[in-house]
């Protein structure tokens, strides 16, 4: 079988040989550039790519001899096949080229029959030469992407094309890329929980202080009663006591709630959910918290929603949270609208409020465990900022999109959007 054409240079002083050479190479599919001397057909090998050079021997300016011993000093150009146009006489010329470096020989006149075939062999030559240098680039690449792993700067994207190999070498990239990538999620994984510790820490120090100082006080001035004898003031802050102590146990077990819901949020536990029917299971034991403060909760849920294949669990916890807090910062006689619809091979669920809202700023970290605001809005399990920040752990352990809106003095809206299936 015959290579595909290349793309061939003919380098021959007298104009005749340079045209009949072009015509029968056409004909043959190839495409053609001619030079009338040396000087040219170099400027012109180093502009532009050529898969074989024909080359006649006697030229002026630069003959056949200087023109590939040029060729043979260049580490690029001398991967060209040279194919020394010679006459029959000339014979002792052949040899010498032969021995430079060309890499066959076509005698004048020129035979069809011969000159096909000694085109399609150094083609055949220079395409296995090339793929077998990009072969040995490839495998470079490959060891050069080892030292970078190890050093802890490879990027799986630099062997793409590697990768797209169906040989073993791509068998070997793909793995690479892969093994990269775990590395990545590892990696991004342990500065998350090491972030989050760091939260952690700062939290209790600066949260857990505040009434742990007060029960101290408290605990100080009942010594001081009792030595007194002032019953009623014992009474009155011991129950003060109890409440601070009860605030510091709701901080407390708020933080292990959430560091043993996101321990385990890594692999969701999905099975067959009637989404429509775990949204109003979900949002059920908060409507009397809504009667309480005057916020009326409203549904507005698609009809037959799909069977979503998620952890029943995880995403009940996301809609409590969601519409929890949507009914505690809201107004009297506000409402909270929950909608969910199905659609593009997405199922999206959005709880509206008509609560103070915030500013843009403050909805870029709003989803970051402890990113609650100083103000008066504190939107979290406890008080402590985590509830949204569960919401953005589950909603992400199910490969979905956060999604948040707010305007100041209007309202939020938060929810998700994941893939049905």
């Amino acid at each position: 079988m015959a290579p595909a054409p290349g793309k061939i240079l003919v380098v021959d002083d007298n104009q005749l040989n340079r045209m009949v050479l072009c015509l029968q190479l056409q004909r043959e599919g190839h495409r053609v550039e001619l030079a009338e001397h040396g000087m040219q057909a170099m400027a012109m090998l180093r502009a532009q790519p050529f898969d074989i050079v024909l080359l006649d021997l006697l030229m002026p300016e630069m003959d056949g001899f200087q023109v590939l011993g040029t060729l043979q000093s260049d580490g690029e150009l001398r991967r060209i096949p040279v194919i020394v146009i010679s006459a029959l006489d000339e014979m002792e010329n052949v040899a010498r080229c032969i021995e430079m470096g060309a890499t066959d020989h076509l005698p004048r006149p020129f035979d069809p029959a011969l000159l096909r075939a000694r085109i399609n062999a150094s083609l055949a030559a220079k395409r296995l030469h090339d793929q077998e240098a990009e072969y040995l680039h490839q495998v470079a690449r490959l060891t050069d992407a080892a030292a970078d792993m190890e050093a802890g700067r490879f990027v799986p994207a630099s062997l793409t094309s590697v990768a797209a190999r169906d040989d073993a070498l791509g068998q070997l990239a793909r793995v690479f890329q892969q093994m990269a990538r775990e590395i990545d999620a590892r990696e991004r994984k342990l500065k998350q929980e090491s972030q989050f510790k760091s939260a952690l820490i700062g939290k209790i120090t600066h949260e857990l202080r505040s009434p742990f100082v007060a029960v101290g006080f408290s605990a100080q001035l009942l010594q001081r009663y009792a030595e007194h004898h002032m019953l009623a003031e014992v009474l009155a802050e011991a129950r003060q006591l109890d409440r601070q102590l009860a605030e510091g146990r709701q901080m407390i077990d708020s933080v292990i709630n959430y560091a043993s819901l996101v321990s385990k949020l890594a692999a969701p536990h999905a099975e067959p959910t009637d989404i429509a029917a775990l949204i109003r299971e979900s949002a059920a034991p908060l409507q009397r918290m809504a009667e309480v403060r005057e916020v009326t909760l409203s549904y507005m849920i698609a009809e037959r929603l799909p069977m979503m294949s998620v952890d029943r669990q995880q995403i009940s916890e996301v809609i409590h949270h969601l519409v929890h807090n949507a009914i505690k910062f809201n107004h009297a006689g506000g409402h909270v609208r929950l909608s969910c619809q199905a659609s593009a091979g997405y199922l999206t669920l959005i709880v509206e409020d008509d609560g103070p809202g915030m500013d843009s700023d403050k909805l870029e970290t709003i989803w970051d465990a402890f990113a609650q605001a100083s103000d008066d809005i504190q939107r979290g399990i406890g008080g402590l900022g985590l509830g949204l920040a569960l919401v953005s752990c589950i909603v992400k352990a199910h490969r979905g999109t956060l999604l948040a809106h707010s305007t100041l003095g209007k309202g939020s809206a938060f929810g998700f959007r994941i893939a049905i299936g």
